[in-house]
């Protein structure tokens, strides 16, 4: 559990964390879709809230016939795994991502969620990975949406600073918090199966009770219910069907771990469709030659 205390300190975010500083290092500044943040989360990550942290704050694992729907859904890194655990998926995002293999594109609606007319259906639960500037918009508007729960996956950082401890987390605290114990390697423009990171993620997640109520506002001296994410995910969650979201990127995109290569990796598709679960380490081998490789050349 986390303590609650009266007067956090302030350690708002300005952009000087490990994500930033990737975003910076990957991609040259400027192109249209820069200003939405698209920070794909890996697909293992995903797999996680239904496999590990649904079961924890529902109670159960969340049954196929309920309608998620996912708001920032950029390229369809979470979309896609969503919908293979619930057949109604609505997945959305203000812009249209360019994408860098026109034979892959994500299924993709075009909706503005912070707007009051969304077009959205209605949804049983509302999972996304917004961005981090605007969170704090959206958790306001799929709060107000949301049938049984709301599923934000973001930073631990999202946990600091007295305006969200304010605006957030005192009149409308979690249900859970749910942190990774390893790190989720996130990059700007892409997912790379290989990537690192040093930034800490984290599942939060308001769920209504039986009358259909969020969490009461909390109290000095309250606490906030957490639950880690066991080690070993990334290994256990990760498929050989993944190759697809590795490959599905913004033309341009370079993946981190194959920056410092001069010449990448053959990729053997045939190989990286039929590996089972204990291949994981050829697949990865295989898709970090993904996504526009004749650019991976050492700086």
């Amino acid at each position: 559990m986390l303590d609650v205390l009266d007067g956090a300190a302030d350690v708002e975010g300005r952009g000087h964390t490990a994500v930033r500083a990737m975003k910076r290092k990957r991609l040259s500044d400027g192109a249209p879709w820069q200003k939405y943040e698209l920070f794909p989360a890996p697909p293992w990550a995903t797999r996680s809230f239904f496999e590990h942290v649904a079961p924890i704050v529902a109670g159960r694992r969340l049954g196929p016939r309920l309608v998620i729907s996912e708001p920032a859904a950029g390229l369809g890194h979470m979309s896609d795994v969503i919908a293979e655990y619930c057949e109604n998926v609505f997945a959305s995002d203000i812009y249209r991502y360019p994408v860098a293999r026109p034979a892959l594109p994500p299924r993709i609606e075009i909706a503005d969620f912070l707007v009051e007319d969304w077009r959205g259906p209605a949804s049983d639960w509302i999972m996304t990975n917004p961005p981090f500037g605007s969170s704090s918009l959206f958790l306001d508007r799929a709060l107000q949406r949301a049938r049984h729960g709301v599923a934000l996956f973001q930073r631990m950082q999202w946990l600091e600073g007295q305006n969200r401890y304010r605006d957030v987390y005192v009149p409308r605290p979690p249900s859970l918090i749910a942190p990774f114990i390893e790190r989720v390697p996130i990059c700007e423009g892409g997912w790379d199966p290989r990537c690192a990171t040093a930034t800490w993620y984290a599942w939060f997640v308001w769920m209504r009770d039986d009358e259909g109520r969020w969490p009461a506002p909390l109290r000095p001296g309250a606490v906030l219910p957490t639950f880690l994410i066991p080690p070993g995910r990334r290994d256990a969650l990760t498929r050989s069907s993944d190759v697809v979201l590795a490959e599905r990127c913004v033309p341009g995109f370079i993946p981190p771990s194959q920056r410092k290569l001069k010449r990448p990796k053959p990729f053997d598709w045939a190989a990286a469709r039929w590996l089972g679960p204990s291949r994981r380490p050829a697949f990865i081998e295989a898709a970090a030659s993904l996504c526009l490789p004749e650019l991976c050349t050492e700086e």
